[in-house]
């Protein structure tokens, strides 16, 4: 398992609307919708030469209509490039923990209730437990996930509590956009979906879980250092001033 694979996975399992790719460089577009999919994803050195690649970049994201954001990952990012974009104005945000967990001995404690693709049951209840309402730009993104999807679910006092996804892909599951209803947090919601999903995952074959959490979220973080998960790299995003978007991962 390599950091790039991570990465590669990771791009599949949250399709961008449009992508070009740039010498060694993927410019992901999604209407703004989430840093993950509107970012420059830095996967290969590329021979051009670095300030007249981020000149590009800027140019090409401005005829979106949308800043320029660089996904940089550590040990793949280019030398040099975190302090040039620094240089160049740009903010550092949401340096973000990548964790695994291998299925290997690990018994499914617990099954989950979920759909196999969205619904407007899930999309409007994850919009309530995040607060994030781009129902249509979520949903196309969803739906064009090429893996196996799990929409898990919890339920109390007659309503979804809780929502989390999954995606299987090439042996590994993806856990991300483990979500609870503000009313509910701290009642074990999180670790419902999270042991839930992780069965389905072990049901299903697949040999290792990952997922990413920002650095800092003792809450989320606590809750995946006791499933067992752990960190294999970091990565991090520079984002230029101006317009801004959906602030999800």
């Amino acid at each position: 398992m390599t950091t790039l694979l991570i990465e590669e996975l990771s791009l599949r399992a949250w399709p961008a609307f449009e992508e070009h790719i740039y010498d060694g460089w993927i410019l992901r577009f999604a209407e703004g919708y989430t840093k993950r999919a509107n970012s420059v994803n830095l996967l290969g050195p590329g021979t051009i030469d670095v300030s007249e690649k981020i000149a590009h970049c800027e140019k090409i994201y401005g005829e979106h209509g949308l800043p320029t954001v660089f996904k940089l990952v550590s040990g793949v990012a280019p030398p040099g490039i975190d302090r040039a974009l620094e240089e160049r104005g740009y903010s550092r945000l949401d340096e973000t923990s990548v964790r695994t967990l291998s299925f290997e001995g690990y018994t499914p404690r617990q099954e989950i209730e979920h759909y196999t693709r969205a619904n407007d049951a899930w999309l409007t209840a994850f919009a309530r437990c995040s607060g994030i309402d781009n129902g249509d730009k979520l949903a196309r993104i969803l739906h064009n996930i090429p893996g196996e999807t799990v929409f898990a679910y919890t339920e109390g006092e007659g309503r979804i509590t809780a929502c989390g996804l999954g995606v299987l892909d090439r042996g590994y599951l993806w856990c991300f956009d483990i979500v609870v209803d503000e009313c509910y947090r701290g009642k074990g919601y999180g670790r419902r979906i999270m042991e839930g999903l992780l069965g389905e995952g072990a049901r299903r074959g697949a040999g290792t879980a990952y997922l990413q959490v920002v650095a800092g979220n003792r809450p989320a973080e606590n809750l995946y250092d006791s499933l067992g998960f752990a960190e294999i790299y970091r990565y991090w995003y520079r984002k230029e001033m101006g317009e801004s978007f959906c602030d999800k991962l």
